[in-house]
């Protein structure tokens, strides 16, 4: 038996995009001889298609048969496109159903978030993408800040005062 290691080595590199032309010479010059390995013959018909795609070639009348058989079929797209509509209908029905139903919730989370609003008597724009939640934590969060900077403010009039005094 014969060591393949080169033609195996020369395999890995077509498969990683790295041959050059005359490597992937070689290969084609390998598998285009009768007797090809059993490990290595599955390759075989990758690098035999070029040479056989070459031999293959449309007929001079082959303009003629399509144009035959295009005159002899009646409105081929209609019949196509009506087969396509009708296979495909239930789809879009289904697609007009989802996005009703995501109208119809974007809609509803709008207007419970404005009425979330008007209850809570802040008057801020409301946005459908922001949760009500987030909003009234972003409130709290600024009501604190403010605490703190008038409890902070408040600790440093005392310290001056007391400063005065003394």
């Amino acid at each position: 038996m014969m060591d393949y290691k080169y033609i195996e080595q020369l395999l890995e590199s077509y498969f990683a995009c790295t041959t050059t032309l005359q490597e992937e010479q070689i290969l084609r010059s390998f598998f285009s001889q009768e007797d090809v390995p059993a490990h290595l013959a599955q390759y075989a018909d990758l690098f035999q298609y070029e040479a056989t795609a070459k031999e293959e070639a449309l007929g001079e009348d082959f303009d003629e048969r399509i144009l035959a058989q295009i005159s002899n079929e009646e409105k081929p797209k209609a019949r196509i496109i009506k087969m396509a509509t009708r296979h495909a209908s239930p789809f879009f029905k289904a697609a007009a159903v989802v996005a009703m139903a995501l109208t119809i919730g974007r809609a509803a989370e709008h207007a419970i978030g404005e009425q979330e609003a008007e209850e809570n008597g802040n008057v801020m724009a409301v946005d459908p993408y922001i949760k009500s939640s987030d909003v009234q934590q972003a409130i709290r969060v600024k009501d604190v800040s403010q605490a703190e900077t008038k409890a902070t403010n408040d600790s440093i009039i005392n310290i001056a005062t007391k400063d005065e005094v003394q």
